[in-house]
């Protein structure tokens, strides 16, 4: 710990002078330069408005610099924003999140749970954390919102929100591109995109195919992991027969399929039960903690190579009108269906000890209708009406020190949301003074139901029908004031609340417990924030302060159950407070009117405030106030350079990026060995573009970091090192590529 927090100052000092020396060096050398930085216009508050004009703390991504940045998926997004954890975690569910904005995190496998932070495609909330890390293809902008975002984007919207969105057709356009790509692993990708527009409709249609021959991860005894097959295809209609109205249809099918992310054995010193029966396989447990058996963080001794897939289908509908001079009308309606599949061997060495087998399928409709009103004077509003909802279904079989597969258990849940809201802003002195006011009414119903039987027999087990309902609401509000010293300077502060309702608790066993859920949490925050211009627009500094109170939190506990192998079971309860403050730092800065450099820095004290529960299953109610939480480290930074420079009639391009994250526990326990490890990513791409052709070549993970992305223990014990076992998932490995696109 000592080296890490000696690293810890070293690039915390050298991330302050990066943004410090960055204004010296715009000073200096772009005084005599035209170029400055382009207005981005966010949709923060589902309204188009520029980004230094809005009062909320938000990190905005142009698809340039998604393209530019060779992005894999969702989670490459937390480079470009302060306090933002996005991992994957394929343990349970496929291409699973395990989210986190500024300690508030979300990392479960069970559909029934609504994630904390939440993603948004096109306006449409993604209500469950299956399936949330994707591909990023044909992206406009990203906006990420820090803090509770509830009155205008609802379903429970307590951490942040990730808010994507995709490029539109264009009228009286025609045009396309054809993209492939071939990189490390046998990755071999193709997209296709065409617009064809006339005066009054368009349509886009895309398609993909993202290939990857070769693992990520390999088992000693034969057999390659992490890997994945995807194809998609999508199309989409845009109508505008007259200026006043514009109506949309966008349909999307996607298939995953693949072989499931590596899990590594990783208990520690003899002292957790799965060491003796290692030892029963020739398998002996290391003594560094954290680390795998056999050493290798790429390579385990799966004896069984678990598929994993996700086929989505998916619906939306949007129409907007203009009503009046005054007043304009928007709907969304949308529908999700999805199917899954994981499969894993769990343990990571070569025998039986615990397999396990998911598959299951998912729904989700949504409906928003929302009237607002700009007449150009002192007051603008939008309010509207909000619903959706979910079904799912879980099965799940596995084999415990047994080839046998037993027990089976079906799972059923759903849910409904309904709400009322809306919010305004009302501008004085000139429009230097605004004040903003925003309120939700939430009601929501969660439903659960769970059956257990032998697959062989078909003998009821527990059940059927063990599990509930409910109902919780609740009114949320956001207010604040933000006054304009002049065009170049904001000063902003807000006061809001967030709301993520109860349900029910899928992984426990018994009747009572499955049948008690659990109660709505709520959280407080206080941000205080400025967006500055400098240097006539060459220089753009934004800071924000913030403090979050977070009250009745859902946290998983262990309960005894004397009948199971692990002598507990999980449950959800409302067991914890906590406080949370920070500061986060954003800067751009065009250095010569080739080189742009950005970079953002995040501080973040995260600490329970109240926590007294049984994390143990030993029947023992114990002051846990003094463990960290999950994925909150205290410091995250990255920093961007891109230069952009002629060549003859082309133009060449090279980036360059680097990402820092503190040590963050992975653990509700901070179990000895579950800590992820603090890390640095180091990402670069050349690009050369001419005329309608453009070759480029990229890096991923330069320095080859073998940072994990999930650790996990399964029933740690209150005294000593010890654990029923623990395992880890690891991050993807170095990676590079080439790159060729054409346009016509």
């Amino acid at each position: 710990m000592n080296t890490t927090s000696n690293h810890r100052k070293t690039t915390l000092c050298l991330a302050l002078a990066t943004l410090a020396t960055s204004g010296v060096a715009v000073s200096n050398s772009v005084a005599a330069q035209g170029m400055t930085l382009e207005e981005v216009v966010v949709t923060a508050r589902k309204r188009e408005e520029g980004m230094q004009d809005v009062p909320v703390a938000v990190s905005a991504i142009s698809g340039a610099d998604i393209e530019n940045s060779y992005t894999l998926d969702v989670t490459s997004i937390s480079q470009f924003a302060p306090n933002v954890i996005l991992d994957t975690i394929e343990a349970g569910t496929p291409a699973g999140g395990g989210f986190s904005v500024r300690g508030i995190s979300y990392q479960d496998v069970e559909k029934a749970f609504d994630p904390t932070v939440l993603i948004a495609v096109d306006g449409v909330p993604l209500a469950t954390g299956t399936g949330n890390v994707f591909d990023l293809i044909d992206i406009q902008r990203i906006e990420v919102l820090r803090g509770p975002q509830g009155t205008l984007f609802g379903k429970n919207v307590v951490g942040g929100l990730i808010n994507i969105i995709r490029t539109k057709p264009e009228l009286d356009q025609s045009f396309g591109k054809v993209r492939g790509r071939l990189g490390a692993y046998e990755k071999a990708d193709l997209d296709l995109l065409y617009n064809y527009g006339s005066d009054d409709w368009a349509v886009k249609l895309t398609a993909s195919s993202l290939n990857q021959g070769e693992g990520y991860t390999k088992s000693r005894l034969g057999g390659e992991m992490s890997k994945k097959d995807t194809t998609s295809a999508g199309v989409h209609f845009l109508w505008q027969p007259v200026d006043t109205f514009t109506g949309e249809l966008d349909f999307g099918y996607s298939n995953m399929e693949g072989k499931t992310a590596a899990v590594l054995a990783t208990s520690t010193a003899g002292q957790d039960a799965f060491c003796t029966f290692y030892s029963l396989y020739g398998y002996s447990c290391n003594d560094q903690s954290g680390e795998p058996i056999g050493g290798d963080r790429l390579k385990n001794d799966a004896n069984w190579i678990g598929d994993v897939g996700l086929e989505k289908i998916q619906g939306t509908a949007r129409m907007s009108v203009e009503i009046s001079d005054e007043y304009s009308l928007t709907y969304i309606g949308s529908f999700l269906t999805a199917d899954d599949e994981y499969k894993a061997d769990m343990d990571g060495i070569g025998a039986t000890l615990y397999h396990v087998s998911r598959w299951g399928d998912y729904e989700q409709s949504t409906n928003e209708i929302r009237l607002s009103r700009d007449a150009g004077d002192a007051l603008t509003w939008q309010a509207g009406l909000f619903s959706s909802s979910a079904d799912a279904t879980t099965f799940q079989l596995t084999q415990a020190f047994s080839d046998v597969w037993t027990p089976l258990e079906d799972t059923v849940t759903s849910g409904e949301s309904q709400s009322i809201f809306a919010e305004g802003d009302y501008r004085m002195m000139d429009e230097k003074l605004v004040w903003t006011l925003g309120a939700r009414y939430i009601t929501e119903t969660k439903r659960m139901s769970r059956t257990v039987t032998d697959p062989g027999t078909g003998a009821v087990l527990a059940g059927p029908n063990a599990g509930g309902d409910r109902t919780d609401n609740d009114w949320i509000y956001r207010w604040g004031v933000r006054y304009a010293f002049n065009d170049d300077a904001m000063l902003y502060f807000t006061n809001s609340t967030g709301f993520r309702s109860g349900g029910f608790s899928p992984r426990a066993s018994t009747p009572d417990v499955l049948g008690e859920g659990f109660g709505p949490e709520t959280l407080t925050n206080y941000e205080l924030g400025a967006k500055t211009n400098w240097l006539d627009g060459k220089l753009q500094l934004n800071a924000t302060l913030f403090h979050m109170v977070y009250d009745d939190m859902q946290i998983e506990v262990s309960i005894p159950a004397p009948n199971l192998a692990t002598q507990n079971q999980l449950a959800i309860r409302n067991v914890g407070e906590a406080e949370f403050s920070g500061v986060e730092l954003e800067m751009q800065a065009v250095l010569t009117d080739f080189w742009r450099v950005s970079g953002n820095v995040g501080f973040l004290d995260a600490q329970y405030n109240e926590f007294e529960a049984d994390i143990y299953g030993d029947g023992i109610i114990a002051d846990e106030s003094d463990l960290d939480l999950r994925r909150a480290p205290e410091l995250t930074y990255s920093l961007q350079s891109v230069m952009e420079f002629p060549v003859a009639d082309a133009s060449v391009m090279w980036r360059l990026g680097y990402s820092w994250r503190d040590d963050y526990e992975g653990t509700l326990t901070n179990h000895p060995g579950s800590t992820v490890e603090a890390f640095g990513l180091l990402d670069s791409s050349l690009s050369f573009e001419m005329e309608k052709w453009k070759v480029a070549i990229f890096g991923r993970n330069l320095t080859d970091e073998d940072a994990y992305s999930h650790d996990y223990v399964v029933s740690p014990s209150r005294t000593g090192d010890t654990s029923f076992w623990r395992f880890s998932i690891p991050r993807a490995p170095r990676e590079y590529g080439a790159e060729v696109s054409f346009n016509f």
